[in-house]
């Protein structure tokens, strides 16, 4: 059916006319037809009536008189009509007095055809009753031939059927050729002329044409294509124009595309802006381009916009407010003119991404992770800037360091997480302190910087202003911090350089002020340095240090050596490992020395690995000699730094093991300020260590800032009071005051004491006097070599001179 419909207009019409017609005949002879059933219908039963009034008597008297033969005669009579299929009398009992079925016929039509269009036909039931006398008889029942009698209506209608399909379809085509007279041919011809307009300038159609059909709708119709190809032909060059417009938008666009006109309002838009901003193409169409931007934004953009020149395309960011949202974007602005009228093509693209990278970028560069504060970078190009911008010899501005005095320890002892804790606390409770015209960065580390710019003119008035400021900066670091589940006690070294601008560079100003935080830390620490030209020559020196130092560890250019330990019966209780360095260009360097420089730079732990790991060696060769007592003991200094380390304990007993060395000729000596750091933290230590065996000392005890309530709650089995107070025992009534009560306090606490720094007979003589019993110093022999220890002192015990 549908290639048919796609042919020409008069198939088409000729098929729905003759399809038409056809429909039409065939529902005016249904409704014939079934109007006609329902007259036969009306006919069949007034048939029925008739026939069956005529023996309704005749059975009555039969029944009457129970004469079935005459009721048999009558029914079979009422057989006899065709359109009868049944007959039954039944008497007043509802018995069956007789009945027939007529004989069995064959018919074109079906038991279902029939009871569908002659589904109220009834069966019919009469009462049969005699008036003389009176006497009801029963029932006559009567079920009618419905295929016979729908057969008999069917033939009568079809001849009428046949009639009425032929004249309607007759009369279809009759139509048909009419209207193609009239419509479909003239249309053809109209057709075929509209197709030849690309060839021509006017419809060429025939003077026929004109004369029959102008007034009528064709003509009209021609009239009318006329009219608008006219029109087509001068809206050719609009659209061309509006080709040109859109290879134009093609050739520019990134993403976003906004067209402008004269007057700057939007006449297109494309779908990519429409998803960037949000917004349809209706809408937009409707807003102003101010509408789109930030507030801020818009003047500047405005300015752009305005002096913008043809052909001259421009490239600028600005800020959209996107439903509420910021969105910073790039806009390529191309201004140009097509048929002599101006437009601004605006072509937009989302740099939000790009935005967000490059502010983690510059984050990453600028600032430190941990405390989110400018970093080492940040600090020194905004140093480097105000140098260029100062006032030379007008204004002084300052560099403050801050270095915090034993983080380190913390940071080893209670781990990095309570570190990084510990450092945002600080950087929290400093920032309080920052002005408008201070940087607060972080250098790394636990050192801090500070820059103050112009902070005044006169030098004298500046470094008070800098003294009061580094007091307020060491006051809220004494300040207790809460890192973790610990509250955390400590203080801060600060050095400071005033520069104006003459210094020449940054790192110059930087030197300075890490130089005068070196003064600050070896004038020890939680105090402040103001740089001072004579400074430079130390902070060089210290530099050299380091250099050395890291050298030193790395090829192991350290030496052991050891000083006795005696008793009050000149018998020799063991020996002190002392470390020794020799340094190429100086010569030996005195621990005293190079000790705080290892702890500051983290190499304390390495040589005081060293330390153990060698003495427990020479021990352990020596026993196999015969050369060391069981009794004796070894003793081995450990740095703070060091026994904070979590990795101690398990260092400790491995080495004990490796080199088979019995714990108890081991002893540690710990200061007691280690004791400042964590008391909890260092008693479940020392007990682990105790546990070994192994014995533990209080070195250098009395000088330290521990409580002494604690002193009994250590598992320590000796204190070593240091040599500053028994070098003026004999003269310092203090210390000897000092003395006797270390010495009274260790014999209520059942802890043995030695005197370190032993030196004179009298000096010895003292110390035995107020019941101090074990002593190490000069007196007793100096520092020897491993090899030249034995041969001092272990052959011939004991050796030592007591007059």
């Amino acid at each position: 059916m549908g290639v048919v419909l796609s042919r020409s207009l008069f198939i088409k019409q000729a098929i729905l006319t003759l399809a038409l017609a056809v429909v039409l005949s065939l529902a005016s002879s249904t409704i014939q037809f079934f109007e006609g059933v329902r007259y036969q219908k009306e006919q069949i039963d007034q048939n029925f009536d008739e026939l069956l009034a005529v023996v309704e008597k005749p059975l009555a008297e039969a029944i009457f008189r129970l004469d079935t033969a005459f009721a048999q005669q009558q029914i079979n009579s009422l057989l006899s009509t065709p359109s009868i299929a049944h007959v039954e009398v039944r008497d007043e009992l509802g018995e069956l007095f007789v009945g027939a079925t007529a004989k069995e016929r064959n018919f074109s039509i079906s038991h279902s055809l029939a009871d569908y269009f002659l589904s109220d036909l009834q069966v019919y039931d009469r009462s049969l009753r005699l008036e003389m006398p009176v006497f009801q008889a029963g029932h006559l029942i009567v079920l009618p031939e419905k295929r016979y009698l729908l057969d008999k209506i069917l033939k009568e209608h079809f001849s009428s059927l046949t009639y009425n399909l032929f004249k309607d379809l007759l009369l279809a085509s009759l139509i048909s050729l009419v209207f193609y007279f009239l419509v479909t041919h003239p249309l053809m011809r109209l057709t075929e002329s509209l197709t030849a307009l690309e060839h021509n300038h006017s419809l060429p159609l025939s003077r026929a044409f004109y004369r029959h059909h102008r007034s009528d709708e064709l003509g009209h119709l021609q009239a009318t294509f006329s009219r608008l190809w006219n029109k087509l032909s001068a809206a050719l060059s609009d659209l061309e124009r509006s080709n040109s417009h859109t290879k134009a938008m093609i050739e520019h666009a990134a993403d976003g595309i906004l067209l402008l006109d004269e007057n700057n309002n939007i006449t297109l838009v494309n779908t990519a802006a429409e998803y960037m901003l949000k917004r349809k193409e209706k809408d937009l169409h409707s807003a102003s381009l101010e509408s789109l931007h930030v507030p801020s934004s818009w003047q500047p953009f405005l300015q752009t916009l305005s002096s913008l020149q043809i052909n001259e395309p421009l490239t600028v960011e600005t800020l959209y407010r996107i439903q509420h949202i910021e969105l910073p974007v790039e806009i390529r602005l191309a201004k140009y003119t097509i048929q002599n009228k101006v437009e601004t093509l605006l072509l937009i693209r989302d740099v939000s991404e790009r935005k967000e990278t490059e502010a983690h970028i510059h984050h990453l560069a600028y600032y430190d992770p941990v405390t989110n504060l400018p970093n080492r970078q940040y600090l020194a190009d905004k140093l480097h800037e105000a140098i260029q911008r100062h006032p030379q010899r007008l204004s002084y501005s300052a560099v403050v360091f801050m270095d915090l005095d034993r983080f380190k320890t913390i940071n080893d002892s209670l781990g990095h997480n309570v570190g990084d804790q510990l450092l945002c606390c600080v950087a929290t409770q400093l920032a309080f302190l920052v002005e408008e015209n201070m940087v607060f960065s972080r250098m790394g580390g636990d050192e801090f910087a500070f820059l103050l710019t112009h902070v005044g003119n006169d030098k004298e008035l500046v470094e008070k202003a800098i003294n009061g400021f580094a007091d307020s900066v060491m006051y809220a670091c004494q300040q207790v911090k809460k890192a973790g589940h610990h509250e955390v006690h400590i203080t801060a070294s600060l050095g400071a350089t005033i520069f104006d601008g003459n210094e020449g560079s940054a790192e110059v100003i930087l030197k300075q002020a890490d130089t005068a935080l070196y003064r600050a830390k070896e004038s020890g620490r939680n105090t402040f340095a103001l740089y001072k030209s004579e400074m430079q020559a130390v902070s060089d020196a210290r530099l050299e240090m380091e250099k050395a130092l890291h050298h030193a560890t790395e090829f192991k250019l350290f030496n052991l050596y050891y000083q006795p330990q005696t008793n009050d019966k000149n018998e020799l209780i063991g020996a002190e490992a002392l470390i020794r360095w020799k340094d190429e260009k100086k010569g030996f360097i005195s621990p005293a020395e190079f000790i705080p420089v290892a702890e500051e730079i983290g190499l304390i732990v390495e040589i005081g690995h060293w330390v153990l790991n060698e003495a427990l060696s020479q021990v352990a060769a020596w026993l196999k000699e015969g050369k060391w007592q069981l009794s004796w003991r070894m003793s081995i200094n450990v740095s703070p730094i060091q026994f904070q380390q979590a990795g101690f304990l398990p260092m400790l007993k491995a080495q004990l093991e490796k080199h088979d060395v019995p714990a108890s000729c081991v002893d540690l000596e710990i200061t007691e300020n280690m004791l400042l750091n964590d008391l909890s933290s260092c008693l479940e230590k020392m007990n682990a260590i105790k546990a070994l065996g192994v014995h533990l000392s209080i070195d250098d005890f009395g000088t330290g800032y521990s409580s002494l309530k604690y002193l009994k709650s250590l598992p320590i089995d000796r204190l070593k009071i240091d040599q500053s107070f028994v070098r003026d025992l004999l003269t310092d009534k203090s210390d000897e005051a000092i003395v006797h009560a270390v010495i009274a306090m260790a014999k209520a606490l059942n802890i043995s004491v030695l005197a370190e720094g032993v030196e004179t007979l009298p000096h010895y003589d003292r110390l035995r006097e107020i019941h101090c019993f074990f002593y190490q110093g000069y007196y007793f022999g100096h520092p020897l070599p491993p090899s030249e220890f034995i041969a001092a002192f272990v052959p011939d015990l004991p050796k030592f001179p007591l007059s």
